[in-house]
């Protein structure tokens, strides 16, 4: 007996959309061959012809095979064995290894020279001066003092010295010299940085000013008149003070005629001269009655004789430190002991203050009443003095002779010479 099945039409519809066994078979078999040749893709050889086949078209006639082999191989592809681009290639090989001669040559060959300065501190010349450029211009010295050499170079001979604003015409620049042509034609080297193009004048020298004489003290005279006579040898002077000019020089016993008596202490003579009232005598001075040094120390009156025996009397007393009497002397005090009583004129009781009062004069001037200081220990300080009383000598109190001495004038030691009268 026979079974029948009623099918709904949904379910009719599902079972014709069921695959069959077959179908399922050769699908799980494509994929199967789909891997299988991916896989074995890789294992091909390339870049043979035997590797890829170009298929003619079936309507297309092949010629001998239905397959035409194309090279695989870049290079081939490229057409890089052919043999122009292999000698483009080997020229440009030789041309690059020529270059590399060239440029090591230029290397080995090139010398590196820099600015540079003497040991004086003056430029170098990096140019031979055959080589300079060449120039004709007029160009001006714009510093005093430039040095023109007979090369470029501070060594070489000194020609020439010019002087700010100073002509010369350059004909050649170097580096840093310049080779120029002086105005009496000879040709010379200066340095380029002490020249210049533009025109620089003359500059006026500045006038001196004329020093503005300091005014002397104004001083007035009575009229007086008589004959005096010196005393020793002084001075006759243009003006009434020892920073007039000397006129002449008088002997003792020289007769003067007098004039006037200015207000400061000073005779005019006849002949517009002037002397020191204190250094003239009216009563003529007798010649002296023995030898120096026999007459006993004050007995000779200041006014009555010349210096040089006033002073004699003395020799032979006692040197005494401090000492400014006739009982004994140091060299200040016999100084001062004589000014003030010969001449009247206080001086200290001290050797370095003495050499700093009155007029300093030279040696070559030295005359009769100067005083002479000595510095012995060369520290700038005056530690003896002593009267210059004419004839080259000197009179002063001795602390190696223990007395007072006459001896000879030597300037050794000697710092200065002062004048008072």
């Amino acid at each position: 007996m026979k079974k029948l099945f009623h099918l709904h039409g949904d379910n009719f519809k599902n079972l014709r959309r069921r695959p069959s066994r077959s179908t399922l078979i050769r699908g799980m078999a494509l994929i199967a061959g789909s891997l299988l040749v991916v896989t074995a893709i890789p294992l091909f050889r390339a870049g043979y012809t035997t590797d890829v086949y170009l298929q003619v078209p079936s309507t297309e006639n092949a010629a001998a095979t239905d397959y035409v082999p194309v090279s695989g191989d870049m290079y081939d592809l490229s057409n890089r064995n052919s043999e122009e681009l292999q000698t483009a290639a080997l020229a440009l090989t030789e041309k690059a290894a020529t270059n590399d001669t060239l440029n090591q040559a230029v290397n080995n060959n090139t010398y590196t020279i820099t600015e540079h300065n003497s040991e004086d501190g003056s430029p170098v010349e990096l140019l031979d001066p055959t080589v300079f450029t060449a120039d004709n211009s007029v160009v001006y010295v714009n510093t005093s003092g430039v040095n023109v050499r007979s090369m470029p170079a501070s060594s070489g001979e000194l020609l020439a010295t010019l002087s700010y604003s100073n002509r010369v015409t350059r004909t050649g620049i170097g580096s840093e010299w310049s080779k120029v042509t002086l105005e009496d034609g000879s040709i010379g080297y200066v340095l380029s940085s002490f020249l210049s193009t533009d025109f620089i004048a003359t500059p006026t020298p500045t006038p001196t000013p004329t020093p503005t004489p300091t005014p002397r003290p104004k001083v007035t005279e009575t009229e007086t008149s008589g004959t005096y006579y010196a005393i020793g040898e002084i001075n006759v002077r243009s003006g009434p003070g020892t920073d007039y000019d000397v006129t002449k020089t008088l002997s003792t016993g020289d007769a003067i005629e007098v004039v006037a008596k200015t207000s400061n202490g000073w005779f005019r003579t006849v002949k517009d001269t002037y002397v020191n009232v204190k250094l003239v005598s009216s009563e003529k001075p007798s010649a002296p009655s023995s030898s120096s040094g026999s007459s006993s120390a004050g007995t000779v009156a200041p006014g009555t004789t010349d210096l040089a025996t006033y002073c004699s009397q003395f020799i032979g007393v006692e040197y005494t430190y401090t000492g400014a009497s006739t009982s004994g002397f140091d060299c200040s005090g016999f100084v001062s002991y004589v000014y003030s009583n010969y001449y009247g004129i206080s001086l200290p009781h001290q050797s370095n203050s003495i050499s700093q009062q009155g007029t300093a004069i030279s040696a070559a001037d030295v005359t009769v009443g100067d005083v002479i200081c000595y510095d012995y220990t060369g520290d700038g300080v005056v530690d003896h003095v002593a009267l210059y009383v004419g004839g080259g000598s000197i009179i002063h109190a001795s602390s190696s002779h223990d007395s007072v001495v006459q001896a000879s004038l030597s300037t050794t030691y000697v710092t200065t010479i002062r004048r008072f009268i």
